[in-house]
C-alpha cells in the first residue's frame, strides 16, 4: 500500500529575543494620501504574523468609506479601498486583528440614511478582501455601534454595544465566525439585562479560544468583564474599585492579553477627590484584577483624558496610549508609556507641535515588541478635514544591544503514519515554551491541534489521529512569542 509522504520541514526560528538599549520615538508621520477636503480618521492598527504592520481607516477614496495600507520596509503602501460602500452608506469606527490563519479580520459599523446601524465584516484572503457580512441580527430599530474583534484559539470573535434607535439603555452583544459554514453565529448578549447603560465594549481571545470582554457601565461607574465558558457568559465582574477609581460615561477599556495569559486593561478614570480624568490600568493573572494605577501624568489633572488603547506580549512589555485635552493651544495631544512589569515610564508625548485636534490613538505591536501607534489629526478650526498619522518605536543603537545566546534552530518535520491519511509531527524547541501545534487546511480551518501547553525543552512528537483527506494542509507551530509555517502536502493513500 502507498503511503502519504512529505518532505522534511525546517524552520529557523530565534526564540530569544535581545534586550534593547537606546530605544527612540521616529517622529510622527502620515499615513494616508493628503487631500486637503477629506475626513479621514478613527484609524485601527494590527501587525500580522511576519511583522508587518496593517491599518484601516474611514475616508473617501473612489466608491468606499473604508480604506487601508500596510507598511512595506520604508513607507506605507499606497492606500486602496476595502471593497465598494453602498450608495448612501458610511462606515465607522472599524477594528483589525490577525487570526492564526494569517487572515486579517476587519470589522465597522455601517451607518445608514435611515439613522439605523449595523455590524459589518469582512477578511483577508491573501489577495483581496472578501465581501461585507452582517455580524449582528438584521433589524430595523436598533442602533448597533463601535464593534471591536479578537482573534486566538482558532476562534474569532466580534463585539459591539447596541440597543433601540431611541436610546434606551443600551447592552453588549458578541458573536462568533463559524469557519464550518462561512457565517457569523447568531447574537448572544454579554451584558445583564438591566435599566443601565453597557457600553463602549473591547474583545481579547486567549490561547484557547476562549473570549474575554470588557465594557463601562456608565450608570454604576464600573468597568466590566466576562468571559465565555463554553455554554453562556460568566459575569460581569468588577474590574475597578469605584471608591478609588469610577469610570466616567465615556470610559473605553480596552483589553490585551499576553503570551503568558495575562491580561491587561486600560481605561478612562476619574479617581477620588479628582474632577478630570485620567487613564488607569490594571491586570490579572489569573488571581483576580489589580487594583487600578494611574498611567497618565497630568500631576496637577488641570486636563482630560479621553480615549486609550493597550499592547502587550509579555507581562513586562506593555504599552498605553492616549489622547488629552486641554494642553495648549492644540486641543488634544497623544502620549505613551511603557510598563516593564513592575512600572510606568515616564509618559512621552508622539504627536508634534502643528496646531492640531490629535487623538483617539491605537497601538500594536511588531514581532520584535515594539509599538506602531496611529491616530486621527484634524486642524483647528476645520473639523471637516483630517488625516492619519503615525509614530514608532525604534531601536537606535543596536550596537549596545546585548548578543542573545544563539539557541539550535526550530525544527518541524512532517511524516506519515505508515497506514491512513494520517501525520507524525515532530518540533525541536530550543527552550522550555508554552507551545501550541495546529493543523490547517487550504480554506484556513484548524482540523486538529496537536500540542497546546508548557513543553520542556529538546525533541517533541506528536502523532495526528484524525483521518485527513489529500490535498494541502499548513502546520503552524507557536512557541515562546514566535510562529512559524510550513504547507504539507498529503498524497493519496
Amino acid at each position: 500500500m502507498a503511503t502519504s509522504r512529505t518532505p522534511t520541514l525546517v524552520l529557523a526560528s530565534v526564540l530569544t529575543i535581545a534586550a534593547a538599549f537606546g530605544q527612540g520615538w521616529v517622529g510622527q508621520g502620515r499615513v494616508n494620501r493628503p487631500n486637503g477636503d477629506t475626513l479621514d480618521g478613527a484609524p485601527t492598527a494590527a501587525a500580522d504574523d511576519g511583522g508587518q504592520t496593517w491599518v484601516a481607516w474611514i475616508g473617501r477614496y473612489g466608491d468606499t468609506s473604508l480604506l487601508w495600507s500596510r507598511w512595506c520596509d520604508t513607507c506605507w503602501e499606497p492606500q486602496r479601498g476595502v471593497g465598494r460602500s453602498a450608495p448612501g452608506v458610511r462606515c465607522y469606527r472599524p477594528d483589525l486583528a490577525f487570526s492564526e490563519q494569517g487572515r486579517a479580520w476587519l470589522v465597522w459599523d455601517n451607518a445608514y440614511e435611515n439613522h439605523n446601524d449595523d455590524i459589518a465584516a469582512c477578511y483577508w484572503d491573501g489577495s483581496q478582501w472578501t465581501p461585507q457580512q452582517q455580524v449582528n441580527r438584521p433589524d430595523s430599530t436598533d442602533l448597533d455601534f463601535a464593534p471591536k474583534v479578537g482573534c486566538g484559539g482558532g476562534q474569532v470573535w466580534c463585539v459591539w454595544y447596541g440597543g433601540p434607535t431611541d436610546m434606551s439603555p443600551y447592552s453588549v452583544y458578541a458573536s462568533r465566525w463559524n469557519d464550518d459554514i462561512g457565517r457569523w453565529e447568531p447574537e448572544t448578549q454579554v451584558s445583564p439585562s438591566d435599566s443601565t447603560y453597557h457600553w463602549w465594549c473591547d474583545v481579547a481571545v486567549d490561547s484557547q479560544g476562549t473570549p474575554h470582554v470588557v465594557w463601562c457601565n456608565s450608570d454604576r461607574r464600573l468597568i466590566c468583564y466576562s468571559f465565555y465558558d463554553g455554554s453562556g457568559w460568566v459575569g460581569p465582574i468588577p474590574v475597578n474599585d469605584t471608591v478609588l477609581v469610577g469610570a466616567p460615561s465615556w470610559a473605553a477599556p480596552r483589553i490585551a492579553i499576553d503570551h503568558t495569559g495575562v491580561m491587561h486593561v486600560s481605561y478612562t478614570g476619574v479617581a477620588r477627590g479628582a474632577t478630570g480624568r485620567d487613564i488607569f490600568y490594571t491586570r490579572n493573572d489569573g488571581s483576580g484584577w489589580a487594583r487600578s494605577v494611574r498611567v497618565s501624568q497630568d500631576t496637577a489633572r488641570n486636563y482630560n483624558e479621553w480615549y486609550s488603547d493597550i499592547a502587550a506580549d509579555r507581562p513586562d512589555n506593555v504599552w498605553v496610549v492616549w489622547d488629552r485635552q486641554g494642553e495648549g493651544t492644540d486641543q488634544f495631544r497623544v502620549y505613551a508609556s511603557h510598563n516593564d512589569g513592575r512600572l510606568w515610564s515616564t509618559e512621552q508625548r508622539l504627536d508634534n507641535d502643528s496646531a492640531y485636534y490629535d487623538g483617539i490613538p491605537v497601538v500594536c505591536l511588531d514581532s520584535l515588541g515594539c509599538p506602531w501607534v496611529l491616530w486621527e489629526g484634524m486642524p483647528c478650526g476645520t473639523p471637516t478635514n483630517g488625516d492619519v498619522f503615525f509614530n514608532r518605536f525604534l531601536e537606535t543603537d543596536i550596537a549596545e544591544a546585548k548578543p542573545a545566546p544563539v539557541p539550535r534552530a526550530v525544527r518541524l518535520r512532517c511524516a506519515a503514519l505508515q497506514s491512513g491519511p494520517g501525520l507524525d509531527v515532530s518540533y525541536d524547541l530550543a527552550e522550555a515554551a508554552q507551545v501550541r501545534l495546529a493543523l490547517y487546511d487550504g480554506a484556513g480551518r484548524c482540523r486538529a491541534v496537536l500540542a497546546d501547553g508548557h513543553m520542556p525543552e529538546g525533541m517533541h512528537t506528536v502523532r495526528c489521529r484524525r483521518l485527513l483527506a489529500p490535498g494541502a494542509y499548513l502546520c503552524r507551530l507557536q512557541a515562546g512569542g514566535q510562529s512559524e509555517v510550513n504547507k504539507v502536502v498529503l498524497l493519496g493513500h
